[in-house]
């Protein structure tokens, strides 16, 4: 029998088959060879930590004028200090304090008011007390001023719309009827008017109690009917000349030199001004309390500290006693009228005078029957 054709047909599949396995070996064997010795990530992990790390935004709340831009961007200026989140303080919609900053810069009588809701940081050994005029320190609302720091202080004063060539002695001097002048307004405060009630009559604000307090702001209200605004709105009708006199703290005029074309001067009471502060805190919930503090210390700066009046229109609380307004532009009156005693603040805060202490003793004293006796 004669063996079977060998066509071509037949040999392809053979040949197709084989080719197959050849190609496949030399895979095989060509990822084994250039296969790593472990197992490539699909990417790189992401640092845990960059190299140059960006620290938080520092939160900080201003009751008063805002900070000049240039303090911002100096202290933010530095290699890993935060940019700073300036915020004007107000109330929130239920009329509760924001508790979400991490620096707060506020009156003195706002202080005790946030701090029903707010714990606050004891700054000793934080915040250097080193300098600070010793009358705005040890007040009732912070005895021990553990929690807060004072850093600038305004003066009250009339503030009188002049005539242009008006002698600047007749208008700086005080009058003796404030209540009585002719488109006067004033701000709604009635603590504050109960406060000046009382000076412009001679007598110190710290006497006399609740009961004087409380008659000065009945008398108060009741003569200056219709002649109260909101603060705002006493210096822009000053400067609008829609009113000619009113009692407003010393940074609006010094910040504006200009207002109603130089025409707004101001004078001081004969028996002494009334002082209103702002203190600096920090509240304990705050996750950057360090930083915080060194916001207050560059506040607290001497450089900063020199320059406050001229930038803020606040006095610094770093001066020598009578010498708050050095190196301000103004020409300041002679006399006591600077009163730093007198605090808007009601209650005022009084200098906290600490109780002799209570020691035991070992002395011994004759008794009636004449026998001795420890004490």
């Amino acid at each position: 029998m004669e063996p079977p054709e060998n066509r071509s047909e037949s040999k392809k599949p053979g040949l197709i088959g084989l080719a197959l396995v050849v190609v496949l070996a030399l895979g095989l064997g060509l990822e084994h060879w250039f296969r790593p010795s472990s197992l490539e990530p699909e990417r790189l992990p992401v640092p845990s930590a960059s190299l140059f790390p960006v620290v938080a935004k520092l939160v900080v709340y201003h009751e008063g004028p805002a900070l000049p831009q240039l303090w911002i961007n100096t202290f933010a200026g530095g290699p890993g200090y935060p940019k700073i989140d300036l915020r004007a303080l107000s109330r929130n919609p239920d009329g509760s304090w924001p508790t979400d900053g991490d620096v707060y810069l506020i009156k003195a009588r706002t202080f005790p008011d946030m701090g029903k809701n707010i714990v606050w940081t004891d700054l000793g050994g934080k915040v250097s007390l080193e300098g600070i005029n010793p009358v705005y320190l040890a007040q009732s609302y912070d005895p021990a001023g553990r929690q807060s720091r004072p850093w600038r202080i305004s003066p009250w004063f009339f503030m009188k719309k002049t005539a242009p060539g008006t002698n600047p002695r007749v208008a700086m001097t005080p009058s003796s009827r404030w209540w009585g002048e002719s488109a006067a307004l004033f701000p709604n405060d009635p603590d504050l008017l109960a406060a000046i009630w009382l000076k412009s009559q001679n007598r110190s604000i710290r006497l006399g109690g609740e009961a004087s307090r409380a008659q000065a702001v009945q008398q108060s209200e009741a003569t200056l009917a219709g002649k109260t605004a909101p603060e705002e709105d006493c210096w822009k009708a000053l400067q609008d000349g829609q009113t000619g006199f009113s009692f407003l703290p010393s940074w609006r005029l010094i910040l504006n030199p200009q207002a109603a074309g130089g025409l707004i001067r101001w004078s001081a009471l004969p028996t002494g001004t009334i002082v209103d502060f702002e203190v600096m805190a920090v509240p304990e919930s705050s996750s950057k309390k360090e930083m915080a503090c060194k916001f207050l210390d560059f506040l607290l700066a001497p450089s900063q500290q020199a320059a406050l009046l001229g930038a803020t229109g606040y006095f610094p609380v770093k001066s020598k006693p009578g010498k708050e307004w050095e190196g301000s532009s103004m020409s300041m009156p002679a006399g006591a009228w600077f009163d730093r005693s007198e605090f808007i603040l009601w209650p005022h805060p009084q200098p906290v005078v600490p109780a002799p202490a209570v020691t035991e003793t070992n002395a011994v004293s004759p008794s009636v029957g004449g026998e001795r006796q420890g004490e």
